[in-house]
């Protein structure tokens, strides 16, 4: 499904953000890092596409930089149904026509700020076409796609895509292409 009808490039007149959420410190088969792996890729959607960039950050960042540590945090949030604020304020939604929104996979879902951000934007996030993409360690996209629909249901969404984190610090070049590739397919 393409995104961008033939007679408009994404350049022309079609305004693209990408709302991200990453975490650095350990990460599971990649070690210690200091840059996150959602984070790079949302940069290469931002350097291939034009994008505007806006990076979700924790109102209170409790979140460990321990891999384990992090993923009991993870998954007492999910089992609470948490919902964390988020600092800083969302650009004008009204100014995008697409949405790239990416997350890591934290127990085969969105980590719950996401859905917070999702609650808050719902109507602002209606009638826009939104691309989900995560960064996982085997998950996949994990069901981001059809959860998104689920929280934003006036909306279109897309085809995600899902990186492995190792590849984000490893291979760069690698997921660099997927992505390029993947936009292209979504018609940007």
């Amino acid at each position: 499904m393409s995104a961008v009808n033939e007679d408009e490039s994404a350049s022309e007149g079609s305004r693209i953000l990408v709302v991200y959420f990453s975490r650095t410190g350990e990460q599971y088969t990649v070690g210690v890092i200091d840059h996150g792996n959602t984070a790079i890729v949302a940069e290469m959607i931002a350097e291939k596409t034009g994008a505007d960039l806006f990076e979700i950050l924790p109102e209170d960042d409790h979140y460990p930089m321990t891999y384990a540590e992090l993923t009991d945090v993870a998954k007492s949030e999910q089992n609470e149904n948490a919902r964390p604020a988020y600092a800083g304020e969302v650009p004008d939604l009204s100014q995008y026509d697409t949405v790239f929104i990416g997350a890591p996979v934290w127990w085969g879902d969105w980590p719950m700020i996401m859905y917070t951000f999702f609650e808050e934007n719902a109507e602002a996030l209606a009638g826009k076409n939104l691309v989900p993409f995560s960064t996982h360690e085997g998950s996949g996209l994990s069901g981001f796609d059809k959860k998104l629909s689920a929280a934003i249901p006036e909306s279109t969404v897309l085809e995600g895509l899902a990186t492995r984190g190792n590849d984000c610090q490893n291979d760069q070049d690698s997921v660099r292409k997927s992505v390029y590739d993947w936009i292209a397919e979504l018609g940007f």
